[in-house]
């Protein structure tokens, strides 16, 4: 075989390995919405993002009573990712646009609640629909939004390099976020910052594992509020999931689902226990073979509120799909 044969082949071979895998969707929560996205497929895609997010009342004051925040609202988000082939590798560019308010959530969700008999973690001792993401510091606010509006987050530049095939391979890259957006409403960090990250998958049959670790920075400057209620400029996140992969022509034989388990570290320092401990959420991704450019899920935390309460997504990709 000759080398230009050789080159061929393992062109192709990353091309299957770059979308062989989605990238697992962010946490969606107003204290991390500032940091670098996860690591990308290098992909165009689309996505449409609704989030409903809320810290209990009882929990918003430090013990010793020199943070205080307030996590209340609803979100929508359209994602919107650009990739371009530079050799072997891609270059993704992803913006985001946030529609942010008190939303028409809360009431659906309280019923659900009720249906399922479970405690309602404080919703009951919150106004309804109501918009208020509040984050101070010794009397210092280090971010707030309150009025319903429109906002374009940071901006998400990533390198991405592929390898392997769509059955048994992964990828690797970085990116750096641009400041874009705002860090006093919480739409950005006010910095550059920095993330580096690898993923591997494994076909066994219709069944495939998948994992994704990332290490993010913070570029915060010496001025920037952040740091009074950091006491870190850096964390790591990790994926783990399990898919079945459905390939029939049928309704059910068609149908494909992912559930992951992600974890995020904090680098918040505030006396809070629900802002500064590490989140856990369950993310549940759904496909099927006569759909291959959709897929449909949602997240929700699990044990932790660092993570959002609910987060619901709906992705379209453009061009052709690999399996």
């Amino acid at each position: 075989m000759t080398s230009v044969n050789l080159w061929m082949l393992g062109a192709a071979m990353a091309t299957a390995g770059l979308v062989a895998q989605e990238t697992p969707r962010p946490n969606r929560v107003a204290w991390f919405e500032g940091f670098p996205e996860p690591l990308p497929e290098g992909v165009n895609e689309v996505a449409l993002e609704v989030t409903s997010q809320m810290l209990r009342p009882d929990l918003e004051r430090s013990s010793d009573g020199r943070a205080f925040a307030r996590l209340d609202g609803e979100e929508w988000q359209l994602v919107g990712d650009w990739a371009t082939k530079v050799g072997s590798s891609r270059i993704n560019v992803r913006a985001r646009l946030a529609s942010r308010s008190g939303g028409i959530l809360d009431q659906t969700i309280f019923n659900w609640h009720v249906l399922l008999n479970v405690p309602q973690g404080g919703r009951q001792d919150a106004p309804k629909n109501r918009l208020a993401y509040h984050l101070e510091r010794d009397g210092r606010v280090i971010g707030d939004l309150s009025r319903p509006g429109l906002a374009l987050m940071d901006l998400d530049v990533a390198w991405v390099r592929p390898f392997g095939t769509a059955d048994e391979g992964g990828r690797f890259g970085g990116s750096i976020q641009l400041p874009t957006g705002k860090q006093s409403d919480f739409s950005g960090s006010g910095s550059t910052d920095g993330m580096v990250g690898a993923a591997l998958w494994r076909t066994f049959g219709r069944w495939r594992l998948f994992g994704q670790a990332e290490r993010v920075w913070l570029g915060l400057p010496e001025h920037s509020p952040l740091r009074l209620v950091m006491d870190r400029t850096s964390f790591s996140r990790t994926w783990a999931s399990l898919g079945w992969l459905g390939d029939g022509p049928g309704l059910v034989s068609g149908l494909g689902i992912e559930v992951s388990l992600a974890y995020a570290g904090s680098p918040y320092h505030t006396g809070l226990n629900r802002l500064d401990r590490a989140g856990w959420q369950q993310h549940w991704t759904l496909r099927h073979a006569r759909l291959p450019h959709w897929r449909f899920g949602f997240s929700e935390e699990a044990g932790t509120f660092t993570a959002p309460d609910l987060t619901a997504f709906v992705a379209y990709r453009l061009g052709a799909v690999t399996k």
